[in-house]
């Protein structure tokens, strides 16, 4: 059992240690600053202080919005069509996606063209990551997300496209997070632009969550959110094992 202690508490520490700067970093939309989370919150600029980025929409101007996950409100972000429900994660990922995300607008899915997620920073950035939900097709077309980033004179410093959504359901990014990431040699990232360049005019919906931005280091996988949670498991059932002996005199 002593030896079974020492693995766990050294297999948390190594997460802990390893997951630290990112999380120094990281925005996942369960906390606001100086507020709280909920349901069609406008995002623009509360997370400059704490993590030196803002939030915008250009083509149609406006802003991006929380969307709290389940389908019982009228909010749509995205559709899961292997469970005919609205913003919910695949099994397993549900705990991945957490309770809020951001997307475009408040009413439902959006028609072309659709608005860019703008992201400026406070001071440049060598590297960034996030995830971007549900990249799926229909009948209607296909679903396709462009990644850029800027520095500050508005040159172009990288440039990534998401897997084209060509299906839904099994096989596809139904209800699952596609993940970029950006690792530079040289802080030259003063601006990250999200847009659509899928085929579908109509019922399209951006899911954008976990975002490090300051690290290309990749979010946890569940299976990593699984092994911790076992970890931590186990240590709680050490602790409790060593206090009964203690009241036992064992």
């Amino acid at each position: 059992m002593k030896k079974l202690a020492v693995f766990l508490t050294t297999l948390l520490a190594a997460a802990l240690v390893a997951g630290s700067a990112a999380l120094a970093a990281f925005i996942d939309f369960e906390t606001v600053p100086g507020g709280w989370p909920s349901d069609k919150l406008a995002i623009t600029g509360q997370y400059e202080a704490t993590h030196g980025v803002t939030f915008s929409l250009s083509n149609r101007g406006g802003n991006p919005y929380l969307e709290k996950t389940g389908d019982a409100d009228s909010g749509t972000g995205f559709l899961n069509d292997a469970l005919s429900q609205y913003d919910v994660a695949a099994p397993g990922y549900e705990p991945l996606l957490g309770d809020y995300f951001l997307r475009l607008g408040t009413g439902g899915l959006l028609s072309v063209p659709v608005p860019r997620l703008i992201i400026g920073y406070t001071d440049p950035v060598s590297g960034a990551s996030a995830q971007i939900w549900d990249i799926d097709g229909h009948s209607n077309g296909t679903e396709q997300w462009r990644v850029q980033t800027f520095d500050s004179s508005d040159i172009l410093t990288g440039d990534i496209y998401s897997p084209a959504g060509t299906t839904h359901g099994a096989g596809s990014l139904d209800g699952l997070p596609w993940t970029w990431s950006f690792s530079h040699a040289s802080a030259d990232i003063s601006r990250i632009e999200i847009s659509f360049t899928g085929s579908k005019t109509s019922g399209i919906g951006l899911a954008f969550d976990n975002f490090n931005t300051s690290s290309a280091a990749p979010v946890p996988e569940p299976a990593t959110l699984l092994l911790l949670g076992m970890g931590l498991a186990g240590l709680r059932f050490t602790h409790r094992r060593k206090k009964k002996a203690a009241v036992h005199g064992l």
